[in-house]
């Protein structure tokens, strides 16, 4: 085929040759028809083959340069078999405000099918004598050389899962294309649970933007984990679709992803009574894991500045709805007399090694220890006195006789009042 109209230009080319990426200075004017073109770039120009040479015209207009401009372009990879020989750089006067660019690349007679990643440089000077440089990435588009040599297998890796029960999360994987000459084009991933119980949230599929070779891409993609999910690992299929050289083509992998639930470690408060200095004393606090999953690892840990040292206790594991109270014992230091901030550290992972901490602040008051003497007369005072003892007892002796001969009395009053009868 002597003369063949390929699709050269690239959505990222598209946009910057459009102004979107190129700067103020580099626009291409989408209504002008230069020398070699058929139509423009509006009516849908597009790049030419004709006698092993391509040919891309640039209608491009430059407000802010004066006089010439000049254009190059060169391949991403140098080494790739594609141009018979180097191309120069054509430099542009321009006709009525615009710059008609014309590229013409030599290429190998016995080129291979694929996608070339390129780059056109585009270089001139202001009324100050200031460069203006701005490049545009290309991709060169074969379609008329030898079959590609190559076999597109992209890799899909580093599957990262951010799945939690009864809510919205995401899947994020890279999609790598290993090849050299072959683009990833029209991609679409979609993501498969046998179980049921993840499902893609919003949409069916997840579009891919072109992945040129040699490049990755990062795709996130929005799943809904439902409430009745298995806290476990599952297994998730990915499948990829997607266009090279034209022909339709799918892949598919599986991976496990944990399926996590919300850490909710619940606490009661803080239970931190008044100390006395130098003397023991304890904390406590009620814990409860308000989550369908297992808690390891749970620790809670005291900390008062100046107070004392650094204190902890280890709870352990806790299963789904469990309570727990730890206690925590301390002994303030004798010269920690007054009110301080205290806090409480509570630290957990679950199953999968998430970690999970929280701080609870509190008031420690430490009071003064009470002297020994000021002990001594306090037990003094509160030792019984024995002659008060003594004289308790006699007064209820008393009372028990007097309650005893008041019963006899009154049998004996009933007893004169019957006989008279």
């Amino acid at each position: 085929m002597k003369r063949l109209i390929c699709s050269f230009l690239t959505l990222l080319l598209a946009a910057s040759l459009s102004g979107a990426a190129l700067a103020a200075e580099f626009e291409i004017d989408p209504y002008a028809v230069g020398e070699g073109m058929e139509k423009s770039w509006y009516q849908g120009y597009a790049p030419a083959i004709k006698n092993n040479t391509l040919t891309i015209c640039l209608p491009i207009r430059a407000e802010s340069c004066v006089g010439e401009i000049t254009a190059s372009i060169a391949l991403e990879d140098p080494h790739v078999f594609l141009l018979a020989v180097q191309p120069q750089p054509v430099t542009v006067a321009p006709e009525d405000d615009v710059y008609f660019v014309k590229l013409q690349l030599p290429l190998q007679r016995s080129r291979c099918n694929g996608d070339y990643p390129a780059a056109i440089t585009l270089r001139g000077t202001d009324a100050a004598g200031k460069e203006i440089v701005e490049t545009v990435p290309y991709v060169i588009r074969i379609r008329d050389g030898q079959p590609s040599h190559e076999t597109m297998a992209p890799m899909l890796c580093n599957i990262v899962g951010d799945l939690n029960v009864g809510s919205d999360g995401s899947l994020r994987l890279t999609v790598i294309n290993p090849t050299t000459t072959m683009s990833l084009t029209d991609g679409e991933i979609t993501v498969t649970d046998s179980t049921g119980e993840i499902l893609m949230s919003g949409t069916s599929r997840v579009t891919v933007g072109e992945i040129l070779p040699g490049k990755a891409m990062e795709v996130t993609v929005p799943m809904t984990v439902m409430g009745h999910a298995a806290i476990r690992l599952h297994t998730l299929q990915v499948q990829l679709r997607g266009k090279v050289l034209g022909a339709e083509m799918q892949w598919s992998e599986t991976f496990t992803v944990p399926v996590k639930q919300e850490i909710r470690l619940e606490n009661g408060g803080v239970q931190l009574p008044t100390a006395i200095a130098g003397e023991l004393s304890n904390m406590t606090l009620t814990l409860m894991n308000m989550g369908k999953g297992e808690l390891r690892n749970v620790l809670v840990k005291l900390e008062a500045e100046g107070v004392m040292d650094e204190q902890s206790v280890l709870v352990g594991t806790m299963a789904s709805g469990e309570t727990a109270q730890p206690r925590l014992t301390f002994t303030p230091k004798i010269n920690s007399v007054g009110a301080h901030a205290a806090v409480v550290t509570v630290s957990c992972e679950d199953a999968y090694g998430n970690a999970f901490s929280q701080t609870l602040d509190a008031v420690l008051t430490v009071e003064e220890p009470i002297p020994e003497a000021e002990m001594e007369n306090t037990e003094d005072a509160e030792a019984p006195n024995p002659r008060v003892i003594a004289l308790c007892i006699v007064n209820a002796l008393l009372i028990l006789a007097l309650i005893l001969l008041g019963t006899i009395l009154t049998k004996k009053i009933h007893t004169l009042e019957e006989e008279r009868l």
